[in-house]
C-alpha cells in the first residue's frame, strides 16, 4: 500500500494528466466499465463528512473519496484505492489538488464538445477556489484572448485576477456585473456558491455555452430554474447526480419546468456528439463524483509507483480469511 502525500500529488499532477484521466473515466463509463454512486452526507457537531464511492472496473479498482469539513478549521480530502481482484488497499491519496484538477478537466472536456469551435472571449462568474481550477484546462481546449471576471466583491475580483495573471497568458477584465462579464463571451463558467440564481433568461444569447459547476448541493443554485427549457442541450457529468444534488436542477424538475430525461450524460456522447449548430445555447452541469476522483488518483498512483514515490506501507490492514471450515 502506498501513501501519496500532497507534495507527491503536486509532482505528478498537471492539466494534461487530468484531462487524459477524465477522458478515460468518461469513456469507461460510457462502455459500462465503471460507474459513480450516490454520495452520502453525514453531519456532526463540528461540520460534516461526505463520502463519494465508486467502482472503476476499467482500472481494476474501487474506492471512495472522503471530504472532512470542520467549520472552525477547514476541509480535508482523501481518496482510497482498492484492488478489485484481491481486495487489497492499494493507496491512500491526498485529494485536495485532485478535486480541483478533475473538476476543471471535466468542464474542459464538456466545453470541447459543446462550445463553439472558435472562442476569443470567456467569462467566469465567481472567484473562489473552484473558479481558479476551471481556467487552466479550459485554455487548453478553447484558448481565449480575454477572460472577463465577475463576483460580488471588488476585492475578490482584484485578487483573483492578480493571481490568475501569473498562471495564464491571457487578458483579464474586471467586470462590475454579470451582464458586463457575459456580453460577447463564447464560454461562461459559473463557479459560485450562491444560494440564489445568477443566470437568467436575459443572459442567454445564440451560440453561447455555459459550464455550471458551483451548485453541487441542494441548497445552492446558479441557474434560474425557468431557464432550463431554453437550452438546446443540457449535458451533465451524471444526470442522476445533478438532478438529485444540484439545487437549481432539483428546482427545475420539481416545478415541472424540465425533465431529467431530456438531459444527457457526458459519457453517453463522448464519442458521438452531434455537430453543434451555430445558434445553439448549451449548458453543462457538474456536481463531481467519486469516480472522477478515483481515475485521477489512480493516474497519480501509477506514476508514483513507477518512481517509488510516496511512502510504501506493509501490513496496514489485517485479513479475515475464509478457511476450510467456512467463514470465520
Amino acid at each position: 500500500m502506498r501513501l501519496i502525500d500532497p507534495a507527491t500529488v503536486d509532482r505528478y499532477l498537471s492539466v494534461d494528466v487530468a484531462l487524459e484521466a477524465m477522458r478515460r473515466c468518461f469513456a469507461d463509463e460510457g462502455a459500462r466499465l465503471s460507474g459513480p454512486a450516490a454520495r452520502v452526507d453525514l453531519p456532526h457537531e463540528a461540520g460534516w463528512m461526505r463520502v463519494l464511492p465508486a467502482v472503476a472496473s476499467g482500472l481494476g479498482l474501487f474506492g471512495h473519496k472522503v471530504i472532512s469539513f470542520n467549520r472552525e478549521i477547514g476541509v480535508r480530502y482523501v481518496v482510497t484505492l482498492f484492488d478489485i481482484p484481491t481486495g487489497d488497499l492499494r493507496a491512500v491519496v491526498d485529494a485536495e489538488a485532485i478535486t480541483g484538477a478533475r473538476t476543471g478537466a471535466v468542464s474542459a472536456i464538456a466545453a470541447d464538445m459543446l462550445a463553439p469551435p472558435e472562442v476569443s472571449v470567456g467569462a467566469v462568474i465567481g472567484t473562489g477556489s473552484v473558479a481558479r481550477t476551471q481556467l487552466p484546462a479550459l485554455q487548453v481546449v478553447r484558448p481565449v484572448e480575454e477572460i472577463r471576471v465577475f463576483s460580488r466583491q471588488p476585492e475578490n475580483r482584484a485578487g483573483f485576477i492578480a493571481e490568475m495573471q501569473g498562471v495564464l497568458d491571457v487578458r483579464f477584465v474586471d467586470c462590475a456585473s454579470v451582464e458586463e462579464a457575459i456580453e460577447g463571451a463564447g464560454i461562461v463558467t459559473l463557479a459560485t456558491k450562491s444560494t440564489e440564481p445568477v443566470l437568467f433568461a436575459e443572459h442567454l444569447r445564440s451560440g453561447i455555452h455555459f459550464n455550471s459547476v458551483g451548485s453541487a448541493r441542494p441548497s445552492l443554485s446558479e441557474v434560474d430554474p425557468a431557464v432550463f427549457p431554453a437550452f438546446d442541450r443540457v449535458v451533465c457529468d451524471s444526470v442522476d447526480l445533478v438532478f438529485n444534488e444540484s439545487g437549481d436542477a432539483i428546482a427545475a424538475e420539481a416545478q415541472g419546468l424540465f425533465d431529467r430525461t431530456a438531459a444527457v450524460d457526458l459519457s453517453a456522447i463522448l464519442e458521438s456528439v452531434a455537430a453543434r449548430g451555430d445558434d445553439e445555447i448549451t449548458l453543462f452541469k457538474s456536481t463531481g463524483s467519486g469516480l472522477q476522483d478515483i481515475y485521477l488518483a489512480a493516474a497519480i498512483l501509477v506514476a508514483a509507483e513507477a518512481d517509488g514515490a510516496g511512502s510504501a506501507v506493509d501490513g496496514l490492514l489485517g485479513l479475515k480469511a475464509f478457511g476450510a471450515r467456512g467463514r470465520t
